[in-house]
Order: structure tokens, then sequence, then C-alpha cells
């Protein structure tokens, strides 16, 4: 596996740079995880990723247009405060917010025992990765 590990020091990188680089990695890892198709990777652990990668890509965004957020992991309110500040979104994204379960404050309560969705994530977030990247202007990193 090949890694790439910027040269630049984090405290020089963009807040949106690193909520971007840190949503692909999310994602990728839940792709990952949903591919291997091992037993002992619980359902949950890849719609946690998945979560997490929808919320850092809107936080991405917000940063990106210099809004500020709370420490929140709540999608739709990512999601509001961005319609708030007139950032555009990609169609679909509300669909997103059927992730806010896995977040981190109340995912040990969450019992889920099926994958048919976790494509349906998947899709749509490789839709967000591309429409942030495009406007963040991350294209080199697709």
């Amino acid at each position: 596996m090949k890694r790439v590990w910027s040269s630049m020091p984090a405290s020089f990188r963009h807040q949106y740079e690193l909520m971007y680089q840190k949503a692909t990695s999310d994602l990728a890892l839940a792709i990952h995880a949903l591919a291997i198709d091992d037993a002992e990777i619980d359902v949950e652990i890849i719609f946690f990723h998945l979560q997490q990668a929808a919320e850092k890509y809107l936080k991405a965004l917000l940063s990106f247009h210099d809004v500020h957020y709370e420490k929140i992991h709540d999608i739709r309110c990512l999601i509001e405060l961005c319609q708030t500040n007139s950032i555009e979104l990609p169609n679909q994204t509300e669909k997103l917010v059927d992730l806010n379960p896995f977040a981190v404050e109340e995912r040990y309560a969450v019992v889920a025992d099926d994958l048919c969705d976790a494509q349906v994530f998947i899709d749509l977030l490789r839709k967000m990765k591309y429409y942030v990247a495009a406007r963040i202007g991350k294209a080199a990193l697709l």
C-alpha cells in the first residue's frame, strides 16, 4: 500500500484541506472494510466512517467559505449551516442525514445488521468528494 505524506506541516495547511483529507480517508476506509467482507468487522464501523466522511466533507466546504461551525457531528445542522450561508450542495445531500445515528455521540446505541444501504451512501459520498474537491481546488488529489 502506497502512502503519501504531505511535506507541509499541518499548521500551514488550511482547515478545509485537513477536513477534505480526513473525509477522504474515512470514505476509503469504509469502502475497503465493505469490500473485504470480514465477519469480524461490525457493520456499524463501516457506517461510522461513512458518517464521518459526510460530516468532514461538509466541514471542508464550510471552512473553505470561512463559515464558523461549532464542534458538532450532526449532518443535518451542517447542511442547514451550508444553506444558511448560500453554499450550494450536490443533489441528494439530504440523504446523508440518515447517517446521523452513527455519529460519535450515538453510535454505541445503534445496531445495524444490513449493508444494503452502504453502497448508496458510498455513491453519494463519492459524488460529494468530487464536488468538494472541485470547490476547494483539490482536483490533483482525486
